[in-house]
């Protein structure tokens, strides 16, 4: 790379944004050669070389199209790939998707999360921040463009939300005010933590299936209801199996004897339960019951809260949640086992209903709760006994089934577990 003289004339020589290497004849001035050397060399290194330029008038659209095509639909999930769909058909192509790659600059990538904080959560502008990166990466790879003008954007601050919880208190009011369709459902959230997408793919033979023999539901699969498609759940860890406390034992045997298709919890068309008719009933109980209001999910948080609660080990915890590590459990739920009490017990469910399972199953029959103070189980008349299923303590551990189709609605997964 540099000067060199050919005759009366000097020429310069030097890569271009492709790697090739190149030559240009200027002429008798060795300083005009210096000086179209250097410039040649910025042009090189800012993206604005002329043949780069004539040769990639490609419109952002077209380039994410492309890595959509030739590697997403390889390289992730059926769920995610949902999700970089919906990012492109809505933040993304309308900001960027006429635009030629060389004319996208850092100040219009700032500008656009400025402008989407405004209209969408932060987390959403981030999320969309992340996939135009991995698509700008891609054209770079490529060889469309010579650096990715996203590389140095920084994601948008987003305050840490501390999960809203609901007290024993609160869990056996929502329990009882729910009627009899919804109340398994809202029961088996509570007291295993499955999150939406593996409840609704609970299956009796199948997938997620209830496991009475060894007392565990065997988590192997999500659905997604974007893409209505079974698949994978959300990592790795996610695949495990989750005790199932007396009161979600009883409750599914008693859901099984009048089971008409193959899902534990359906649909009337006997499909996967949609989460819009989901969070209708859920909205409607929480208003009955008029406990304070948290997200379907946030369901999940106050399990963990109730393994904290029982004294239960933090790798157990991690176990049973599907987190990939006990010291990420440790970072999100930390700050809850310093401040709550401690009542070891051997099952969760026994916080809320000390008198056991029984109690739960046959909540729309005790009447109205008692007065209690929130944060403390509410005590049930002394007619309803104790009773333990004896296959409630069996503990065997048992493998993941693969990940199967079973239910009305769902289409094959393009992968399996």
């Amino acid at each position: 790379m540099g000067l060199v003289r050919r005759g009366e004339k000097w020429c310069i020589r030097y890569y271009g944004p492709d790697g090739r290497q190149r030559w240009e004849t200027i002429g008798p001035n060795k300083k005009e050669a210096e000086t179209v050397l250097h410039q040649r060399l910025y042009e090189v290194r800012s993206g604005i070389f002329p043949i780069l330029r004539r040769r990639s008038q490609v419109t952002f659209q077209k380039l994410a199209e492309e890595w959509m095509e030739s590697y997403a639909k390889t390289h992730v999930r059926q769920s995610t790939l949902g999700t970089y769909r919906w990012l492109l058909d809505f933040p993304l192509l309308p900001a960027f998707g006429s635009r030629t790659l060389t004319t996208l600059t850092p100040k219009d990538i700032e500008g656009y999360l400025a402008q989407k904080i405004q209209q969408v959560a932060r987390k959403t502008a981030n999320h969309g921040l992340v996939l135009l990166k991995e698509i700008l990466d891609a054209a770079v790879d490529w060889g469309r463009i010579t650096a990715n003008p996203a590389k140095r954007i920084r994601k948008i601050a987003v305050p840490r939300r501390e999960a809203t919880l609901w007290t024993t208190a609160e869990i056996q009011k929502f329990l009882i005010a729910a009627d009899e369709t919804w109340r398994p459902i809202f029961l088996t959230a509570v007291f295993t933590g499955l999150r939406l997408g593996e409840l609704q793919a609970m299956g009796w033979r199948t997938q997620n299936r209830p496991n009475f023999a060894t007392n565990k539901i065997e988590v192997t699969c999500s659905y997604n209801d974007r893409t209505r498609r079974l698949g994978p759940p959300k990592s790795e860890r996610s695949v495990r199996t989750v005790d199932m406390a007396p009161s979600v034992r009883q409750t599914l045997l008693a859901l099984q004897k009048s089971a008409t298709g193959p899902l534990v919890f359906s649909s009337e068309k006997g499909g996967p339960v949609p989460p819009s008719v989901l969070a209708r009933a859920y909205h409607a109980t929480m208003k009955r019951a008029q406990v304070s209001r948290i997200r379907f999910h946030d369901l999940r948080h106050t399990y963990a809260s109730l393994l904290i609660a029982a004294g239960k080990h933090p790798k157990y915890i991690s176990a049973q949640m599907g987190h990939h590590s006990a010291a990420f459990t440790l970072d999100t739920y930390g700050h809850l086992m310093d401040r709550m009490p401690v009542r070891p017990v051997e099952w969760i469910d026994d916080l809320v209903f000390p008198e056991g399972a029984v109690a739960a199953l046959n909540l729309h029959l005790q009447g109205a709760l008692s007065a209690a103070t929130a944060g403390h189980a509410v005590q049930r008349p002394e007619r309803l006994k104790p009773r333990i299923d004896a296959a409630s303590s069996d503990l065997v551990q048992s493998g993941a089934a693969g990940c199967m189709v079973g239910g009305a609605g769902f289409e094959p997964a393009t992968s399996s577990v």
